[in-house]
């Protein structure tokens, strides 16, 4: 069977002369590709054999390829483990047992932590009733600080011991939900993992949910949760976790593992559920941007109301057309917490 070269998953920034791939595993060095290139980039599908590639390259542009000038290219992606294929997958497992052997999880983000303590710091808030779970989001610190600094007022009331994080997995799984089972590191401090817990709920999963450590490689969703942990003067045990699941059925199931292994601890845990809202425009695959401010508030809502089934079909139903990453994420926080014996949204 002739070959039929597929691509893997990396970031793309539009350039005004063409564009740049970049691996958000820092596995690949970024590449710089035309716009000609890029055309090329994209008929490379995994569908596709060399003479496809070449016809349909010729229809959208009038140029004829040679089969080697292609070969030469794709060949210049698997080189650069872009291409998703044994030797990328080889690669995977390699990186994956570097986690695996670390002492911890080191989380890098700026080289002035103490500069961005004290900027979160800035604005207190102050926190009147007792939260037992934030739904926060992971984009750049920049763009959200105020909101931000609200998150870290209720982390800084938070009176648990433990802290439950659910995060979103953007690049990579292997399993439908997964634990870390390592510290972090953030600067010089040390956020620790709670061992015993996780060893408890893993008892209870017909699968290893502490096996996928490439998921957690390069995962925000995750790492912001624990920077701003990390900046609480009392120490906190975390059990960070990547909810992949989208069946509704399994994600119950999965909840319910958890609560099992919770329902005694309901005092001493506090959850996190970190997801983002509507991606929208150009940069995410459409013709033109728009605002999705009634699909955020309409789902918001929702989930206000602890209506997590129905936030979770509002987005089912409309086919999460405006890529809201928290949909399963959210769900299985909510089933959490509504076995905490939270009756109401918080006004």
């Amino acid at each position: 069977m002739e070959e039929r070269p597929k691509l893997r998953y990396f970031d793309i920034i539009p350039q005004s002369r063409g564009f740049i791939l970049v691996d958000p595993f820092s596995i690949s060095k970024e590449m710089f590709l035309s716009k000609n290139s890029f055309l090329l980039l994209s008929l490379i599908d995994g569908k596709s054999t060399i003479s496809d590639i070449k016809s349909k390259f010729l229809k959208m542009t009038g140029i004829i390829l040679s089969d080697m000038e292609i070969i030469n290219f794709i060949n210049a992606l698997d080189q650069n483990f872009l291409l998703y294929n044994e030797r990328f997958l080889t690669k995977v497992k390699e990186e994956k047992e570097k986690i695996k052997n670390e002492s911890f999880k080191e989380i890098k983000y700026l080289n002035n932590l103490e500069e961005l303590r004290k900027s979160i710091e800035k604005k207190y808030f102050e926190v009147t009733k007792k939260i037992k779970g934030v739904i926060v989001p992971h984009i750049d610190l920049r763009v959200a600080i105020s909101t931000y600094q609200k998150f870290f007022s209720i982390l800084q009331s938070v009176k648990e011991s433990k802290i439950f994080v659910l995060g979103v997995s953007h690049f990579w799984y292997e399993v439908p939900f997964s634990v870390f089972p390592k510290n972090f590191k953030v600067g010089e401090k040390i956020v620790e993992t709670d061992f015993e817990l996780i060893e408890k709920i893993s008892k209870l999963f017909d699968y290893d949910i502490t096996s996928d450590y490439f998921a957690y490689k390069r995962e925000h969703s995750v790492e912001f949760p624990v920077l701003f942990i990390s900046f609480l003067n009392e120490n906190k045990k975390v059990v960070v976790s990547l909810v992949s699941e989208s069946d509704i059925k399994k994600l119950r199931e999965i909840s319910q593992k958890i609560i099992e292994v919770l329902k005694d601890l309901k005092e001493d845990i506090f959850l996190i559920s970190s997801i983002d809202l509507s991606h929208v425009g150009r940069k995410f695959g459409d013709d033109k941007s728009y605002d999705p401010e009634e699909v955020d508030k309409a789902y918001i809502e929702l989930l206000l109301n602890l209506e997590n089934e129905r936030a979770f079909e509002f987005l089912e139903k409309n086919e999460n057309k405006t890529r809201i990453d928290g949909k399963n994420t959210n769900f299985l926080f909510l089933e959490i917490l509504k076995e905490f014996n939270i009756k109401r949204k918080f006004n």
